[in-house]
């Protein structure tokens, strides 16, 4: 009879332990289904995938025109091990990760490691300190969120609007995505498989600032013109970076398109 009651009260136990088990696992993100996908356009119907990615290039200033054209952005969608999604994710729980700058300028961490966005070593003019591109909004019923990269607002997430801390120079290989501290895989379209893509933004400043030497960052300045103009039809180990539409190869597009930002950094042609 002892054993009885003891079988019992462990299979009770272990009944309650998987009821206190189900709803935290319910809103912690798994691998396997959540994930993220490069998206422009309109959220209704947007473009994904390559059609989508040939807008990911920015200037420092982050003042439209070619840089981070037609709501450039991606999308997240959040679920749990069960498959289903989870709502109410906190913006700021939701980033793409950068450590601020190069461990040469005395930055460590898992975030993007070349990308540059301190005001440490670019203070005149003064730039902002982003570590966490957060997204627009919190997840919806859906378990879906955006991460415009310029910036969007509350009430219209995945809809470009300018914000003045978005601002950072040069590029990196790979900009991780985070969601309440979990590494998200990335999806080249939503149909595609898991770790299908890695994201990458371009930068009209990508020449300099990566040492510890001061003002050397954030700004167009007529190297990174002239090695496009220099660039062009020519295809080496820099070349991809170059290539701002992510056509192949380095053409008349890619000149015009830093044409029009050259001389700009955080101070210039928006203050903030």
């Amino acid at each position: 009879m002892r054993n009885r009651w003891k079988a019992v009260l462990v299979a009770g136990a272990s009944l309650a332990l998987m009821a206190a088990a189900i709803p935290v696992m319910a809103g912690i993100p798994d691998g396997t289904n959540s994930f993220f996908v490069p998206q422009s356009g309109t959220t209704t119907t947007p473009a994904e995938g390559t059609a989508a990615t040939r807008f990911f290039r920015m200037c420092p200033n982050n003042d439209g025109g070619a840089s981070l054209p037609n709501s450039a952005r991606i999308k997240l969608v959040i679920k749990d091990v069960n498959n289903n999604p989870i709502p109410n994710i906190a913006a700021a729980d939701m980033c793409i990760l950068f450590n601020g700058g190069t461990s040469a300028q005395g930055f460590s961490g898992s975030g993007a490691d070349s990308v540059i966005s301190n005001s440490t070593w670019n203070s005149s003019p003064l730039c902002p300190d982003v570590r966490c591109v957060a997204a627009d909004a919190p997840t919806d019923a859906n378990g879906v969120a955006y991460i415009t990269f310029g910036g969007a607002d509350v009430n219209t997430p995945g809809v470009y609007v300018r914000s003045g801390n978005r601002k950072w120079g040069h590029y990196d290989t790979l900009l991780p995505v985070y969601c309440l501290g979990f590494q998200l895989s990335g999806r080249l379209t939503s149909a595609s498989a898991n770790g299908s893509y890695q994201l990458r933004i371009k930068n009209f400043d990508w020449t300099g600032g990566l040492t510890a030497a001061a003002n050397q960052g954030e700004a167009v300045i007529g190297t990174d013109f002239n090695g496009v103009a220099n660039g062009i039809n020519i295809n080496n180990a820099i070349s991809y970076w170059k290539d701002f539409d992510f056509s192949g190869s380095v053409t008349a597009t890619d000149f015009n398109a830093i044409n029009a930002h050259v001389g700009h950094n955080c101070g210039a042609p928006n203050n903030p």
